[in-house]
């Protein structure tokens, strides 16, 4: 009969269990359920597993103080709880003296917290500990105490307790999954609002970091912050990406969520970084940055995984925006570099899209992939990514930009004001490709030549420009890889050469410099060198001893040398032409 009683008592707390789904109150219901279920029951405890840092810690309770339990932590196979946990079976202490043994290997700050929360230091005279099991993982122990003298727990008390934590499991996992599904639900309802709004990444952002109360960073792929919560984490975006440049790219790469302890401006934070995906890419890293002190809760984590999708269709969106209008921005510019521009009619696209204005210039850059031996598929995934880079710089710059993409090749037109310093805007023009060559060697393993036309004042002479790109990425690519980015002006009289026939060129270097050249290979001189050193000192011989670190009468004997193997009286006039343009071939052809 009493077993009867029990069960049906049993029965009566599940229904109860069941009846809320919020997750705080299942817990506590569960402590009061379990008072009332187990017969002599004076206290209860449910302590919950927490991954991270490894330890059980208090989550409710009836019969001690929360005030001081919560600070409770116990290492799995500490105390009689841990001691259940790592078993995952249910014990029963019968005395005072298991107790006491059960929980001899406490810290004595968990005493003094126990003793704390009880209101005196006392050993269960009895208890019982069940774990709960979910998915054949232990999710946590409940703990039932008895302190009178004259009861004791009994293995029918053990079974009917392990009924009870079976049933309990699964009125907490369901409202776990309640919790799950409504804050997910109203996570990704408010973001989709701000999404549909087309306010922007950086609105989203803020958003999810004011529904989750957490700081929030949004990194691209190539680790440059995107979007952040407030203007607090601009610096740790940037301490961020020197403490874990190669971890955040691996976590790009590999596509999987990773958390890292950090001190971040003298604080210590844990930092979790969600990858945002498509099915093809992943644009980048959605960054929460968590204090030491607080747990990034379960379900927050849930949700933000559920909100990525958010993130990848806003920022897929935004790259759209800009890859139409510099798609839009090729048409103009090919029509430009096929029409001369005073040409075309006033209705022309190019003039209402792109009037020719007094105060501007213009400058024609080209960017060469070099024929890399991928498949045609391969090569159009890699040349997406770069594509998807190229338009990412340029949207930064302060001036219009016109692309046009063709097969290996993207062609740039940059407007910049008149009277700025021209040697400053090539700098920066070689600041920008140097990066972007840099970027697609490392992550896509493209290599690529880079020509800087020359600057014109009227879009009529654009095609002299984009000759002079041309003309550069022709010469790089004679100089098997010594340099990848050249300006029309570095080309000097190379230019000359370029469309010259080689055999031609060798002749007239054999013609002109030819016995010099002989000469050095079998004497092991540098007659030739000097020669060179020579013209680049202005033809003084006091500068090109000081340049060669010779005595000046060495140089006076190499010269009466080359004069008489060249049999030539003087260096000078048409002869000094001759010699420095066969040298200027011969290093060309060296190339």
């Amino acid at each position: 009969m009493e077993t009867e009683k029990r069960l049906l008592s049993l029965i009566n707390s599940v229904r109860v269990l069941n009846l809320t789904r919020d997750l705080s109150d299942v817990l506590h219901q569960l402590i009061k359920e379990v008072l009332r279920v187990i017969e002599g029951s004076n206290a209860s405890v449910l302590f919950l597993y927490d991954k991270k840092s490894d330890e059980l810690y208090a989550k409710s309770a009836i019969g001690f103080d929360m005030s001081y339990l919560k600070d409770i932590r116990m290492k799995p196979g500490q105390g009689m709880s841990g001691k259940t946990y790592s078993s995952k079976e249910g014990q029963v202490f019968t005395s005072s003296d298991d107790t006491f043994e059960g929980m001899a290997d406490l810290t004595s700050q968990t005493k003094e917290l126990y003793a704390q929360s009880l209101g005196r230091m006392e050993y269960p005279m009895s208890a019982i500990c069940v774990p709960l099991i979910s998915n054949e993982e232990c999710i946590g122990v409940l703990t039932v105490d008895i302190y009178e003298k004259e009861m004791q727990f009994d293995q029918t008390d053990l079974q009917l307790l392990e009924t009870f934590a079976t049933q309990a499991t699964i009125a907490i996992e369901n409202a776990t999954l309640f919790s799950q599904n409504e804050r997910t639900q109203r996570i990704h309802k408010e973001l989709s609002r701000v999404f549909l709004s087309k306010r922007g990444l950086e609105d989203i952002t803020k958003t999810l970091a004011s529904l989750i109360d957490k700081d929030i960073i949004v990194f691209n792929e190539w680790i440059e912050p995107l979007a952040l919560s407030n203007e607090e984490t601009t610096s740790y975006s940037t301490e961020l990406r020197n403490l874990f440049s190669q971890t955040l790219n691996e976590v790009i790469i590999k596509g999987e969520v990773v958390f890292h302890e950090v001190t971040l401006q003298d604080h210590y934070y844990t930092v979790y970084f969600f990858p945002i995906k498509t099915e093809k890419l992943t644009l980048g890293l959605l960054t929460v940055v968590v204090d030491e002190q607080v747990e990034l809760d379960p379900l927050d984590r849930f949700a933000v995984e559920q909100a990525l999708t958010i993130f990848a269709m806003e920022i897929d969106r935004q790259e759209k925006l800009v890859a139409e209008d510099f798609s839009y921005s090729g048409t103009l510019l090919e029509q430009l570099l096929h029409e001369p521009y005073d040409e075309l009619s006033p209705n022309h696209p190019v003039k209402l899209n792109f009037p020719e204005r007094a105060d501007h210039q213009y400058v024609i850059v080209k960017l060469f992939i070099e024929n890399p031996l991928l498949s045609f598929e391969k090569l159009n995934e890699k040349k997406a990514h770069l594509t998807r880079l190229v338009y990412r710089e340029l949207a930064k710059l302060p001036y219009k930009t016109l692309v046009h993409d063709k097969n290996m090749e993207l062609t740039f037109m940059f407007t910049v004001r008149s009277g700025q310093n021209e040697d400053l805007i090539f700098e920066g023009l070689y600041q920008l490709f140097s990066k972007i060559i840099q970027i697609s060697h490392e992550q896509f393993g493209l290599d690529h030549f880079a020509g800087m036309g020359k600057m014109v004042e009227k879009l009529t002479n654009i095609n002299y420009s984009n000759q002079g790109a041309g003309r550069c990425i022709q010469y790089l690519q004679t100089t098997a890889g010594k340099q990848s980015i050249m300006s029309y002006s570095q080309l000097g009289p190379n230019r000359l050469f370029l469309k010259s026939d080689r055999n031609e060129l060798q002749e007239y270097v054999d013609e002109t410099i030819g016995e010099i050249i002989t000469y050095d290979r079998k004497h092991g001189s540098e007659l030739l060198r000097t020669l060179e050193v020579y013209f680049e000192s202005n033809q003084n011989m006091v500068d090109s001893a000081k340049s060669l670190y010779v005595h000046v009468n060495t140089i006076k004997y190499r010269l009466r040398t080359i004069r008489q193997l060249l049999n030539i009286t003087t260096i000078k006039g048409e002869n000094a032409f001759e010699l420095q343009l066969a040298l200027r071939a011969a290093n060309y052809l060296s190339m």
